[in-house]
Order: C-alpha cells, then structure tokens, then sequence
C-alpha cells in the first residue's frame, strides 16, 4: 500500500539519498512513465463523473413558502436547484435527459477531449498559458517557503488580463475535467492555475502526499500521477480532504474549501504557500494579470466576455471591484451580500485587499466553523467569509454581475434548466430573495447575451458541448456527426432541455458575440451589444418597415436625406421578395434564381417571412397586407442580432411619417423614463376599448424602451406560424395588417404594459396622425366622436383646459405623407437644407395647405427648439 502522509517520519537524509539514485537510474524511465500516464489518463474510464468541489451530497430542501426542491448541494450557505414542484411541461428529470441527449459513450467523450488537447497543445506554444507538459527532473519535495520573484508591470500588453484559478483535487476519478477545461475554456485564460492539497490520490490507488520527494516518486510509479507545472500544491494546508468518513467504498470529500481558496488567493498575489512541479513559477504576483477569477472546476468560463464586461463599464483595475452572481440570503445573519462561488471575480486592488486580509486574520480558531468574522475557519461557506474579510478590511462590497434588464451574466444552474426560472412562481427562496426585480424574473430568459459563466455542469461531455455550441461547430456551422441528431435541422450539441428556448437563448450568445468580435477585429468604437448606456444618452434606432422596389425608392433616399439621418440607427426592413429595376420579382432566399443583388448596408432581410407583400388572391387588394407578421419578426431580429442593447430607444416609424428624433430624445428626458423599464408610448387610440381590446399606438410610430423589445422578443420567440389565422383575438402570429391591435394585446397580455399616451405638458398631442396641416385644423365638436377622438378624455380634470388638441412645441413625428418630396420641404422649414446631387428639387414648389396657420405653427416649433 502506498505511503500516506504520516511518511514525515523519514529523515532527510534517507529521502536526499533515495532521489539522487533513482534520479541517476531512471531518468528516462520517469520520462516515459509522464507520458504513459497521459495517454492513461485521457482514456481512464471515472464512470463520467466530475467533482463537486463544494460538495457531493443531494438534499431536499424548502423556500420559505413552503415549495419542495430536489437540490444539488453547491456549498453549505446555499443550494443548487436541480428541478422544482413547479409543473413544466418541457421538463424531464437530469438523469433522464443526460442518457436521452447524447449517443456517446465514454470511450466518445475520451476522444474529444484528446483531439481537443491535441488541438490545445497546438495553440498555446506561443501563448502565455502554462502547457500541461509534467517536469522530467526527478521530482524533489515541494515545502520550500520562498516565493518566487514576482512578476513586474508590463505597460505594452493588452490591460484586461484575466487570471483563472481553479481548486481542484488530483484524484483519478475526477481528472476528466481537468482535461475537459485545459482543452476547452481554459486555453482562453491568459493564466490558469489548478490549486489542490497536498494530497492527491483515491482509496483505491492510495493516498500520496506531494510534499515528500518519496511520495511524489510513489504516486508516478505506484498510481500512474504526476502533475503537470499548471497544478500548484498549497503545501501549507491543514486540513486534508481526504479524511472523511467514508460511505459505501466511495471517498468524501471534506468540506475545507475556505482553508483552500484563501492560500491560493495569497500564493496568487505573493507567491507564498505553494509550488509548482517546475519547483518556480514565474506567473504569479498580483502584476501578472490585471482581473483575476475563481472559478469551480463544473463552471463553463467565457474569458474574453470578462473583457467586454469591464470595458463596457469603464472599470479600473487599480479600483476595488469584487463581484459575480450576488447572492442576499446570507444578509440577515452576516450582514453582507456574496458572491456565488461558481465564478468570482476580483479586480487586482481587490486582490491585493483580500491577499492582505487573509495573512493578516486570526488563525487561533481554524478548528471551528465561521462566526461572522474574518478569520480561518473550518468551514465550506468561503462565500461569506470572503466577503465578510473584505467588508472588514477594505470596505468592499459584492457587486452583482447584471446587465441593464436584470439578466444575470453568471448562470449558477444549468443553463437550460434556469432558462424557466420564474420568480412569482417559485416564491422567495434564496436564489431570488433581496434582489432587485426586473421583468426577466417572471418571463423567463433572464441570463445575458454575453455571459461570463455557465456552472453545474458535473460531466465533461457537457463542458465540450458548450464548446462546440459557442467556438466550435454549432458556432461555425460545421458538418459534425457527433450533434444531436435533430427533426427540425437546428445544430445543437445535445437535445438540451426545454430545448426551444435554450436553443434560442444559445442562437443570441452567438449573434451577440459574432457582433462582439467583429468590432473587436475592426477596432471599432461602436459599443458592443453588451455595453450598458452611457450616461446621459438616449440613442434612438429607428425601425422602417419597407418594401424593396423602383418605386420605393424615392421613399428610402428621402428619409435617409431628412429625418433618418437624426437617427443614432437607422434600419430599412423589408420582406425576402424585392423587385428589380427590370419590373422582376427576385426571392432572396433563393440563390438559384440567378440575379444578384447588392442591397445597402442599412436593409435588413427578414427572410422568415412566410407570406408575400406581392401576391395576393384577388387583384384588388393591390399589396398583401400581411404587416403584422413583418413588424413582430423585425422586433425579433432586432434583439436576436444583439442589436437590442445597441441604443436605449426603439421606434419602428412608418415610411411616409416625418420623425424628430431629437425630439424623442427631450421626451424621455422630460418624463424621467427608464429604458429599463417598461415603455410603449405613441399616439394613443382608444376606439379598440369598444370590443373589448386594450388601446393602441397609433402604427405612424411605436416606441419601445429597451426593456420592452427584449420583453417583446421573448414574446415573438414563442410564436409559430399560423398559415389560416386572421383573428387579432390572440398573441400570436396571424394574416393580418392589424399590427398595432396584436402589439398592444401581446405586450398587455404577457407583460402587463399599457400603451401611453405622447402629450406635452399641457396635454396636447405630440404626434400627428395626418399631414400637420391637416391636423391643426381638426376639431372635435365640429368633426363629432370618430374614431380618432373616440373614448378619449376632452378636458384636463385638474386644469379643465381641452386636451387632445395638435400639437405641441416638440412634435415627434407627423404622419401621411405618401409624396415623399414633402420629407425635403419639412426637412428645409424646420433644419434648413441644401440641395443634394441627384435629388430633385422639386418640393421647392410645394406649397402648405392651410398656409398661414401652418406657417404660424413652424415659427413656434423653430423657437422653442432654438430657444
């Protein structure tokens, strides 16, 4: 049997004389045996298991309202939903799900981990990432207590470094992850670093303790396991994980996490308390990376995203930040929020802070478990106690990684399991207690588009999954046998559950980081789809439903050359079926037709469209009026391509109406209005109220915060198409033109959101549903109650001044004008505008209806927006 840790008892002198001999003798005998050990340990049959670093026992637990969850233990302050009493219909137990998704046996996953690590192998020769190759020098014992020199500033490097730290335990039943992350995420580290105790092993191969040299000779030539120069032994633990009772001949593991990550986050900064294989590592010191990153070994990282994440807030590394998935059950008896342990992140201030904290704390009582204060503990909730120590000692404090809608960037659950979450019909329980709501919460598809973590993922085969979906062949559309093999023809790595909605939410993190490392790659300074608002901005992105054909054309270059150009994004969407200048119908979904067609860069294609604008059955309907089914795909495209966290407004504005997008701009500003909350505003109508249907917004133009497209998109996500249904009874999709019908139903519906009213402060309206010259002379009493006055309020119950009446100082938009020459002359009364090449100039001509009241009403317009 081979030797435990109780070997200290040789002398030094014995174990000096044992090395240099076998050093002399087998030199290349230790060589060979490295190498056949790898070859051994990809292909080691671990029964497809990974190692729960904070745990490995399953309980039932209860939310305060008394809800029954079957939940994975993730550390003993807080618990890992697997499933719920709530009724899902998609829902399938784990275990079921896991044999169901995949054809691959272990001898599969081996495989794919071995042609990855081929692959990696490859990739980081020139990289600053330690490759997995184990020192071939007769290994020596690693107690030394010197640091290594640590690692100065380099100001010529790209300044968002990212240091990944992983603990982790070198036992052969759970070195398939180990493998797994060097071949998959891990090689996106600038640095990564496997901390383990000093003991590694299994009861089966026995217990070897790395910090004798004669341990460290048994465990290669007893157990096939050495240790590659990217494991660092933390030599100075107490508190061996081994030691546990154990429980029908299976280890367990002990619960010291806290002991383990406070030395590594100290050998991290200072290079004290550990070694590498190498005996030195040069890649240590807070100077090494700029952000540095715990993260457990069942997470799934997104390295670059990290990056993105601190760029879109402006943060600092020489400022503290500590933050991740913030969790607020433990509020109430520690008095501090944390970070889940799945991934947590520290700017480098912060790591110095915590590295400083933790040699300076207590350690008379590290025999017992935590007691609120910062000090060693025997204790698994290293949450809490990392947080309290830098509450005490720096005063900093947990910051929650959400981007502006509330959607978490760190899933601390399966992803297509915490895809359902609903938080109305959950109850609070710890996941959702004391964080701030958003509608996320109760729609569901609460995670970001650019995430940083995914966790829970116990078995390898899942980390190389979410490889394939996000780097690899999903992501690049590669023939691969090895995906789920699917009716519908979407690429997928597995049948993940409640698939429709994982596959749609993995079909976002795509577009959204293609669009990512495009600007990257360009060096763009659009801000990328991640990035919050900056302060103060209220950029607008301005929507045009469109039909592509000669005589559009006009339209297209109007708007572009008047109002468009106002627009932070201006989009043309049009239908799959364009017209050419020939009079020829060409499908852009068809490459075989043989006509190409170079379109703007401002079109966009909605090719899902299932119902022509050209063709109809009979004659005199003239164009197909099938605008519902083009305005909820446009919306849908909108926030599928990333582009919904592009700007903080959204107005999708009718061809032949005039927009002040300043104008808008000064309204929400005005009326304090979020885009992160919920808004749809616009002219109100309210004649739908008489058959039971909630008022709309008058299609001229719609607007939506930013919060209400993503709330929307969710919505439209659901939808199939209805090939027989014209009913604007239903949120769903339908032959109809009513958009603004279904658009008020759908948001009310599902989101509870109301359409409201545009006015000004006098309660007058500030978009005009006809041409302004008409709309200056409509009078209520005189016109009688048609629909455009109908069930509106006529009077201001506080001042009783008639209301309603057109217009207002700050006009958004006007409506009806089907010439557009008319866009040039507004463009010119209220801008000044120059003649433009090509465009003629005939609108010089044109004359205002209603001449000196429209002139009157120009002048008021002109001076409050100069005033």
């Amino acid at each position: 049997m081979a030797s435990r840790s109780a070997r200290s008892g040789i002398t030094l002198h014995r174990i000096l004389i044992s090395t240099l001999f076998l050093s002399f003798l087998s030199g290349a005998w230790f060589f060979l045996i490295f190498h056949l050990k790898y070859s051994k340990l990809v292909t080691q049959d671990v029964n497809g298991w990974l190692p729960e670093y904070d745990s490995d026992t399953d309980i039932i637990a209860k939310n305060d309202k008394g809800n029954t969850f079957d939940l994975v233990e993730e550390s003993a302050d807080h618990s890992f939903i697997r499933g719920s009493s709530i009724d899902r219909s998609e829902d399938v137990e784990r275990s079921d799900y896991e044999e169901e998704s995949s054809d691959k046996d272990d001898s599969d996953v081996d495989q794919e981990i071995k042609d990855l690590q081929n692959n990696f192998e490859i990739e980081t020769t020139t990289t600053t990432t330690s490759t997995t190759t184990s020192t071939t020098t007769t290994p020596t014992s690693t107690t030394t207590s010197e640091a290594p020199q640590l690692a100065q500033p380099n100001t010529t490097i790209e300044k968002n470094r990212l240091y990944c730290m992983v603990p982790y335990i070198w036992s052969p039943r759970f070195l398939h992850s180990y493998h797994a992350i060097r071949a998959t995420w891990g090689k996106r580290c600038h640095i990564i670093r496997f901390f383990i105790d000093p003991i590694i092993g299994d009861s089966q191969v026995g217990y070897y303790n790395m910090t004798l040299a004669s341990d460290t000779l048994a465990a290669a030539k007893n157990a096939n396991l050495t240790l590659p120069n990217d494991v660092v032994v933390l030599h100075d633990m107490q508190r061996p994980w081994h030691s546990c009772e154990e429980s029908d001949d299976e280890d367990k593991t002990c619960r010291n996490i806290w002991e383990k990550i406070w030395r590594a986050w100290v050998y991290v900064a200072t290079g004290k308390g550990g070694s590498t294989p190498a005996g030195s590592d040069v890649m240590v010191g807070a100077n090494i990376s700029e952000w540095f990153v715990k993260v457990d070994a069942d997470t799934f990282l997104f390295p670059e995203n990290l990056s993105r994440y601190v760029k879109a807030r402006n943060w600092s590394y020489n400022d503290h930040h500590y933050f991740g998935h913030v969790l607020h059950h433990r509020v109430k008896d520690r008095g501090v929020p944390i970070v889940a342990g799945a991934a947590v992140f520290f700017s480098r201030a912060t790591l110095l802070a915590a590295a400083d904290s933790f040699q300076k704390m207590p350690m008379e009582n590290g025999n017992e478990e935590d007691d609120g204060t910062c000090g060693d503990a025997f204790t698994s909730t290293e949450e809490v106690v990392t947080a309290i120590c830098l509450k005490e000692h720096s005063n900093i404090i947990a910051e929650p990684t959400i981007d502006s809608q509330g959607r978490e960037e760190i899933s601390l659950i399966e992803v297509d399991d915490i895809i359902v979450y609903n938080r109305t019909a959950m109850g609070e329980w710890w996941y959702w207690e004391g964080k701030k709501r958003f509608p996320c919460h109760d729609t569901g598809d609460c995670l970001s588009d650019l995430p940083l973590a995914f966790h829970g993922y116990k078995d390898s085969k899942f980390l190389l999954g979410l490889e394939k979906e996000f780097y690899g062949s999903v992501m690049k559309g590669e023939k691969d046998d090895s995906l789920a093999k699917r009716n519908d023809n979407k690429l997928a790595a597995f049948n993940w559950l409640n698939f429709d909605r994982t596959y749609n939410y993995f079909e976002r993190v795509r577009a959204a980081m293609r669009v990512a490392a495009k600007e990257e790659e360009s060096g763009s300074n659009i801000e990328i789809a991640k990035k919050l608002p900056v302060q103060g901005k209220n950029r607008l992105y301005c929507m045009v439903p469109f039909i592509l054909a000669p005589k559009s054309m006009p339209s297209y270059e109007a708007i572009r050359n008047s109002w468009g150009k106002h627009c932070d994004t201006l989009k043309f969407f049009v239908d799959p079926i364009v017209k050419d200048d020939e009079g020829r119908f060409i499908d852009l979904r068809r490459s075989q037709n043989g006509t190409k067609m170079t379109l703007p860069k401002d079109v966009v294609v909605v090719y899902h469209i299932h119902r022509p604008w050209h063709t109809c059955e009979s004659k005199k309907e003239g164009n197909c009026r099938n605008i519902w089914e083009k305005v909820w795909r446009s919306w849908l495209w909108i926030d599928d391509n990333g582009e919904s966290d592009s700007s903080e407004w959204f107005v999708k504005i009718d061809a032949d109406s005039y927009l002040f997008p300043e104008n808008v701009k000064k309204y929400v500003l005005d009326n304090n209005m979020s885009p992160d909350d919920h808004h749809y505003f616009g002219h109100k109508l309210r004649h739908t109220e008489d058959r039971n249907l909630p008022p709309i917004v008058a299609g001229s133009a719609v607007f939506f915060s930013r919060a209400t497209v993503k709330g929307a998109a969710a919505i439209f996500r659901e939808f199939k198409y209805e090939e027989q249904n014209m009913s604007v009874r239903k949120c769903m999709d339908a032959h109809t033109s009513s958009e603004e019908t279904l658009t008020a139903l759908c948001l009310k519906q599902h989101l509870g959101i109301d359409a409201a009213h545009a006015l000004d402060d006098l309660r007058d309206e500030l978009i005009a549903v006809s041409p302004i010259e008409d709309s200056l002379f409509w009078n209520r009493t005189v016109d009688g109650e048609w629909w455009y006055w109908k069930n509106k309020p006529k009077t201001d119950p506080t001042t009783g001044r008639e209301v309603h009446n057109c217009c207002g100082d700050f006009p958004i938009a006007f409506h009806g004008y089907k010439d557009p020459m008319w866009f040039y002359k507004l463009e010119d009364e209220l801008y000044g505008m120059d003649d433009l090449p090509g465009i003629s100039d005939k609108w010089k001509k044109y004359k205002w209806h209603n001449l000196n009241e429209t002139k009157k009403y120009f002048d008021r317009i002109r001076t409050a927006m100069n005033a």
